[in-house]
């Protein structure tokens, strides 16, 4: 018998968004604001977004829908809210490094824009450096119960949620020609 303990929850729904007005929002912001450096390496990330911007509003609607939906199967039955929310545009070669967002219930991202090859996202196992010590010795394929990274596609339209002290970190961008653009956030 095995039992699975210890589960690492993950959400992933698709949403039905215009994401070509989401798109230019990005661009527009990128144009007319300065981003700042905390994961990225590369690229650009916006400084937190005003969240009462109309052109956000459905997003925001989802995000706060979805987490609800989420937060209910592994912290609390309390209802949690949308505290910050920020852009990322990754061009060729640029990255986020591994890190998690400390404090926050949950976090995510929702994929406005994601070409061929442009990086996907990676959750780290939070027994990362004891599972790394066996595999090194280990032969076998890896999978749920020995992994110490675990990749999910950056797809349009997709929106993950996650525990926000789960680190993570996203593939470098591939694609010579397009830009891969994301929404992270925070709910507490």
């Amino acid at each position: 018998m095995i039992h699975d303990l210890f589960k690492v929850p993950i959400y992933q729904v698709q949403l039905n968004l215009d994401n070509q007005k989401l798109h230019n929002f990005c661009k527009k912001h990128q144009t007319k604001n300065s981003g700042r450096v905390f994961s990225n390496v590369g690229g650009y990330q916006s400084n937190e977004l005003d969240l009462n911007k109309s052109t956000l509003s459905p997003l925001l609607k989802e995000i706060q829908n979805h987490s609800n939906i989420f937060v209910k199967e592994f912290a609390s039955t309390n209802k949690i809210s949308l505290s910050e929310m920020w852009t990322n545009i990754n061009s060729y070669g640029d990255t986020n490094i591994s890190h998690c967002h400390p404090g926050s219930t949950i976090s995510g991202v929702y994929y406005v824009k994601t070409p061929n090859e442009c990086g996907n996202i990676v959750f780290e196992s939070p027994a990362k450096t004891v599972l790394n010590y066996y595999n090194n010795k280990r032969s076998q394929e890896l999978n749920a119960y020995n992994a110490s990274d675990w990749w999910l596609p950056s797809n349009e339209s997709i929106l993950y949620l996650f525990p926000g002290w789960l680190n993570h970190y996203v593939e470098p961008n591939l694609n010579k020609t397009e830009e891969r653009i994301s929404f992270s956030f925070n709910a507490y």
